[in-house]
């Protein structure tokens, strides 16, 4: 069956018409009406002609002409309009190149279509140079308005476009992998027009909203509206996305006429302010299925209203059919509207897939696409056009008829209209864009731990969405798993949290009910001493190296360390107390900066399934028996006692809990607790010299299990004892070093043996990156080198032992170098792939294999050190899965990042070898959603408020505060409702990324409860810690903007949190205050909420230090004590000399001085091209605000109000008598930058009861804080005893 609409178009719309005929038609209509607005701004259809025609002009002189193309390369405006319509009357076809397209995608559109002119917006020029070859020219509106046409000759008047021009090109995704362009006539979009004039009068009665994305097809009937004499109204960038958005612009404009994908009308009927929009005639929806359900839902809340499917490959001209939606007809029927009827010269064909015979009426078969309305093909691609554009002969004898090859499959309604029933391939419609799903595979696949990729969508039941879900299957060379070959799918993605649920649960520990009626001894110190606390939180597998460069001189001082005592004794002269000082060791440590527990050795996976049972006699004080240590609650638990023999003993039997492991290890689990054994054997041999002990290994005694009341399956792994010391021991571990990438100073890349105190060169070949496990190969990449150790010990049951032992002692080095384990060997054949290339590199150089542990490492800084929270410990938390997609979205534009990656050992196959995208459709690994996280209920009211919005917009009951928003069926434009409602109903203002960065509901509630904090106080602090120490209280320099001051917070390693406070005046809505008097009592008043007594300690820099001195004295005369006052450059930099005598101090754009002053505050330099650049242009505020914003990427009005506050401030100056009245008893230091000029204090007296301390520095006013702050954090350091 073939169906084909009559035209009873006028004839000038049949194919002899160019678009900028039609609008020079609507120009002589009604010259004085609106042809676009966007914002408050508005064109005539008159001035829409004119400047579109003087940029035809200036194109023209170009040489642009016919069938060329120009790319467009704008945002959502008036100059998009003007930029179209400009193009087209120069008789070119514009190619849309929008500026949110991902860059590779628009670099290949540019080079493919070898577009030679681009029209850009001024703000976009010098990111489309990076994007644009050398050869293209870039042109503006600014440039074609300053185009004068030389005399005599003629401006062209659509002189060289004809019907069989081209009008356009829209690149649309490509089953190669690559976009492909279409290019479409004049005469095809003309008939749309026109079709969409006759048939749904879009003529000047109208008022369209352009908000599709200019790169898709949709947007050029909106864009090409004019030609119809419509009023076309810019959407805001981004408002297709943003329901609400979308509203506001609907009735501030009085639009009549919409389109979307079901998707965004979905969202617009459930914003509750869309019967607002009373002036909207008509909705268009397209791009994908309609659903009967949305369509019921969509004519109930806009009755009399009409609702229009419509449907239409780019191919075929934007709409090639539609369907106008009946409301009675809705009760019953197929669940998605029918597509419809074709337009205007426009002919559907459902073929046989096998004989291309048209099928009868409910026979499914594939849509083939005919009429006025194809285009003219492929750019470039000539092969590609005679695939999907094909010459069929319908019937026998018949002439062949040019059709496109659509690809969908349908079938044909009793009505006449087309069921859409399907992909015929492997393209679908999501979304709104159309997505050829091979293409996301093929970039997939591009990515270097993916071995094969398939991807497929499936609707979501709740939201009525469609979900893109990638399937994976992992390179085995490439990506590793810890458990290759028999791993949990926790390995493969971190979305289940099973590893981390299973830290928390403390697996290791014995049950409680075991222990309940069992004898137990609390130890002396179960509060750790700062010593302790402070050397088990720097014991961390470190992620990042952060503290700069690593020398030959630090891998020898690091392999040549050993722990030395004093004195020996026996372990029976150990009291009690000391007993509890050196378990404590062992015991766990918790901070509220970090959400798992933390221990002082290492152990693999942080699982600390390794149990130590003490066996004493005659040791503090406790009965002869065999003791549990409890590291929770610092304890020792009698497990049965045992006979005495009078002699003293202190051994340690090590057991590892089989059921604490396994949920995470399948592969080498008492590898791993042997491991583990030697770490906290390695962690006994660094602390006990301190004691005049050590611990030797004394024997292996499997029946020892039988007297410790342990599960049969756990394993029993050695038993070791303390013993007095007797100096260094042979570790029985050989070590390799290598360094990769150049980056150790004296050893370039290669393997290393040390011995005998020394590095040796031994092989070229190293572990490469690909060896390393999948989620450590970033680490990898950041480090500088990696150590391979070798166990040479000779019993059997030490060998993994000796491994741990050593990497302990090299955790625990005081050098600044932090390591991170990245592969080990193994007993039962399943060694990591940095095991198997390190054999393979000491077997090619005649050294036999043994045990081996490998880690990387690098230089560490202080701050790192001395943190206690998680960052380090973020792997646990994201696997291959999650981290494949992160990398996704830098080369795939946000439509076509999945929802979900799954990863399955492997793809299933079809019989022909194919992958089964069926069988993976229905696999339990895509169907199972979150079945594997638990529920956890809102806690917090603010937890509970974020819960109702995220339920309402997800349409589902009873979300768990841990549901991921993606993973649970969001989206962007669900987002975008999701954040507009949590700031309507609890009065903040968070970005739209914050559903990005925070996708859980407890996330945000943190995120929601810190930036409140933060919106009520100006003291921000920049350095946290959580202790009691008193806090760090520092001013800024002019502008009082304190982010500068974070190196100083960050470096200082005061172990006290570090405040800087902020101006008032940088908020919004501030005015600064007249006098330093009035600054530093509103500092004061904040400053109480956050420490109400003193002592304070006050630091100021630069300008900041006359509020920190007057803050000073106001505590003083309050009767509060400050312990220090510290003044870092007070003066200012010499740069007001020649300008001092006529201008002084007054902050004014003509005096040279202010002026670099105040560059300096953005930009930390008082010289250099940009500091001329600004002298010679800027002339007052508003135009330095717009130099500084272009500069620095500063939002321009944040530096309108920094500028305000520098303005205030500049010109502050203690008068004589003011100085002379403030005598302060707190203890000042002055840190004096190199070339400033003289401070506020000097040439004065009595300002303080004490002379003060005076540090001349040698870096200057801005180094100071930047790469010469080392020199100030070791003065203050040492001022403060640190």
């Amino acid at each position: 069956m073939t169906l084909q609409e009559t035209s009873v178009l006028e004839p000038t719309l049949q194919g002899t018409t160019t678009l900028p005929g039609l609008l020079a038609q609507r120009v002589a209509e009604h010259p004085e009406a609106i042809a676009v607005a966007y914002r408050d701004d508005k064109l005539t259809f008159r001035e829409l002609a004119s400047r579109s025609a003087a940029l035809a002009d200036y194109l023209e002189h170009l040489g642009v002409s016919a069938d060329d193309c120009v790319g467009l390369f704008v945002e959502p405006s008036i100059d998009l309009m003007v930029g179209a319509w400009g193009i087209l009357n120069a008789g070119a076809a514009y190619l849309p190149l929008s500026p949110e397209y991902p860059e590779d995608r628009l670099r290949y559109m540019i080079e493919n279509s070898e577009t030679k002119i681009i029209l850009a917006q001024q703000r976009l020029v010098s990111r489309l140079r990076e994007l644009a070859p050398k050869d293209v020219t870039i042109v503006t509106l600014r440039e074609s308005e300053a185009f004068v046409r030389p005399e005599g000759t003629e401006a062209p008047a659509a002189r060289s476009a004809r019907p069989d021009t081209l009008a356009y090109v829209i690149y649309t995704s490509g089953s190669t992998g690559k976009p492909k362009g279409v290019m479409i006539e004049h005469r095809s979009i003309v008939n749309q027009l026109g079709w969409l004039r006759e048939t749904y009068a879009i003529d000047r009665s109208k008022v369209i909203l352009q908000k599709t994305p200019m790169s898709f097809d949709a947007a050029q009937w909106e864009i090409l509206s004019p030609a119809n004499g419509a009023t076309v109204v810019m959407g805001a960038p981004g408002v297709y996305a943003d329901p609400e958005g979308l509203i506001e612009t609907i009735v501030k404009h009085n639009v009549t006429t919409l389109q979307c994908v079901p998707t965004l009308l979905q969202g617009l009927i459930d914003t509750e302010k869309f019967p607002e929009c009373v002036s909207l005639q008509q909705i268009f929806s397209g791009g994908e299925a309609l659903s009967r359900l949305l369509a019921i839902q969509t004519t109930q809340e806009m009755p009399g209203r009409a609702l229009i499917n419509v449907y239409g490959p780019t191919e075929t001209t934007i709409n090639s059919s539609s369907f106008p939606v009946d409301p009675a007809d809705l009760d019953e029927g197929p669940q998605s509207i029918s597509i419809g009827s074709p337009v205007h010269g426009t002919t559907y064909h459902i073929l046989d897939k096998e004989t291309l015979k048209p099928v009868g009426v409910g026979e499914i078969g594939e849509l083939y696409i005919g009429g006025i309305q194809l285009a003219r093909g492929y750019l470039h691609r000539d092969d590609l056009t005679a695939e999907r554009f094909l010459e069929i002969e319908l019937e026998e004898g018949a002439e062949p008829v040019r059709l496109y090859k659509t690809g969908d499959l349908g079938q044909w309604n009793n009505d006449g209209t087309v069921q859409f029933a399907g992909r015929a391939d492997n393209q679908v419609k999501l979304r709104g864009y159309r997505v050829e799903l091979d293409e996301i595979s093929l970039a997939i696949e591009n990515h270097d731990w993916v071995r094969n990729a398939a991807v497929i969508v499936k609707n979501d039941g709740r939201t009525g969405f469609q979900n893109l879900i990638a399937c994976i299957e992992l390179s085995e060379k490439e990506a590793a798993l810890m458990d290759q070959g028999n791993h949990g799918s926790h390995h493969a993605s971190k979305k289940s949290k099973l590893q981390v649920k299973a830290q928390l649960s403390n697996p290791g520990l014995r049950d409680d009910a075991e222990l309940a009626a069992r004898p137990a001894f609390d130890l002396e110190g179960a509060e750790p001493t700062p010593e302790q606390r402070a050397r088990v939180f720097a014991r961390k597998t470190y992620r990042f190296y952060e503290g700069g460069a690593v020398t030959q001189a630090d891998l020898l001082g690091l392999l040549g360390a050993t722990v030395t005592a004093g004195y020996s004794r026996k372990a029976a002269d150990l009291a009690p107390a000391e007993l509890g000082q050196i378990l404590r060791w062992f015991g766990q440590y918790i901070s509220e900066e970090r959400l798992l527990p933390k221990y002082g050795y290492a152990s693999p996976g942080a699982l600390y399934a390794t149990q130590m049972y003490f066996e004493l006699e005659g040791v503090g004080g406790l009965k002869p028996g065999y003791y549990y240590y409890q590291p929770v609650r610092h304890q020792l638990v009698l497990i049965s006692e045992r006979e005495a023999t009078g002699k003293a003993t202190a051994q340690i039997h090590f057991i590892g809990k089989k059921s604490g492991i396994e949920p995470v290890y399948k592969n080498n689990i008492l590898e791993v607790l042997e491991i583990e054994t030697g770490h906290m054997v390695g962690l006994f041999e660094q602390i006990l010299p301190a004691y005049g002990l050590d611990i030797h290994d004394r024997a292996y005694e499997p029946a020892v299990k039988d007297l410790l009341d342990v599960a049969d399956e756990d394993y029993y792994l050695g038993t070791f004892e303390l013993v007095p010391h007797a100096g260094a021991r042979d570790d029985q571990a050989e070590v390799y070093v290598q360094t990769h990438g150049g980056k150790v100073a004296g050893l370039p890349e290669g393997q290393y043996r040390y011995e005998n105190g020394e590095l040796t060169r031994f092989s070229d070949d190293i572990v490469l990156k690909k060896h390393v496990i999948a989620i450590n190969q970033s680490v990898y990449q950041a480090a500088s080198f990696g150590i391979s150790v070798y166990s040479r010990a000779e019993e059997e049951w030490l060998k993994y032992i000796t491994l741990g032992k050593k990497l302990q002692h090299l955790m625990m080095n005081g050098l600044n170098l932090g390591f991170m384990s990245s592969g080990y060997s193994s007993k039962t054949g399943n060694p990591l792939p940095a095991s198997r290339r390190m054999d393979a590199v000491l077997g090619a150089n005649g050294v036999d294999s043994a045990p081996m542990y490998f880690f990387v490492g690098g230089r560490i800084s202080d701050e790192q050190i001395g943190h206690e929270g998680m960052r380090e410990d973020s792997v646990h938390m994201r696997g291959p899965a999650e981290l494949i997609r992160d990398d996704l979205v830098s080369f795939l534009p946000d439509y076509m990042i999945p929802n979900r990656v799954v990863v399955f050992d492997r793809l299933p196959l079809s019989a022909n070898g194919k992958i089964d995208v069926k069988a993976l459709a229905a696999s339990d690994q895509v169907n199972a959603e979150l079945v594997e996280r638990p529920f956890v209920a809102p806690r917090t009211e603010t937890e509970k408020e974020i819960a109702a919005v995220w339920e309402k917009a997800l349409r589902r009951e009873n979300a768990s505060v841990q549901d991921d928003f993606f993973e649970s069926g969001g989206n962007s434009l669900i987002a975008v409702g999701l954040v507009r409602e949590l700031n309507a109903r609890l009065g903040v203002s968070l970005p739209l990324q914050s559903v990005l960065e925070s996708p859980t509901i407890e996330k945000l509630a943190r995120r929601l409860e810190r930036e409140v904090a933060q919106e009520s106080s100006r003291f921000v602090r920049l350095h946290a810690e959580t202790g009691k120490a008193r806090p760090v209280i520092c001013w800024p320099g002019l502008g009082g903007y304190p982010m500068n001051l974070r190196s100083l917070a960050g470096e200082i390693g005061l172990g006290r949190s570090f405040y800087g406070v902020q101006s008032y005046g940088i908020n919004e809505g501030e005015t600064p205050y007249e006098t330093i008097t009035e600054m530093a009592k509103k500092d004061i008043e904040a400053l109480k909420e956050i420490q109400p007594a003193g002592p304070y300690t006050l630091w100021g820099y630069s300008f900041g230090a006359r509020v920190a001195f007057e803050t000073a004295y106001q505590l003083e005369q309050a009767g509060e004590k400050v312990d220090n006052l510290f003044l870092i450059a007070p003066g200012s930099p010499k740069v007001r000399a020649e300008n001092g005598k006529v201008w002084g101090r007054e902050a004014s754009f003509a005096n040279r001085g202010y002026t670099t002053i105040l560059f300096s505050v953005f930009t930390g330099t008082i010289s250099g091209p940009d500091l001329d650049r600004c002298l010679e242009t800027v002339t007052d505020e508003a135009s330095f605000a717009e130099f500084i914003s272009e500069l620095k990427g500063i939002d321009v009005d944040l530096a309108r109000r920094i500028i305000s506050v520098v303005g205030q401030t500049y010109e502050f100056e203690y008068s004589f008598h003011e100085l002379a009245e403030r005598t302060l008893q707190a203890p000042i230091s002055i840190f004096k930058a190199v070339g400033d000029d003289y401070s506020f204090l000097e040439n004065s007296s009595g300002y303080s009861a004490e002379p003060p301390t005076v540090i001349d520095l040698d870096a200057d006013h801005y180094s100071l804080l930047r790469e010469d702050i080392g020199e100030l954090v070791k003065h203050i350091r040492y001022l403060l005893g640190e």
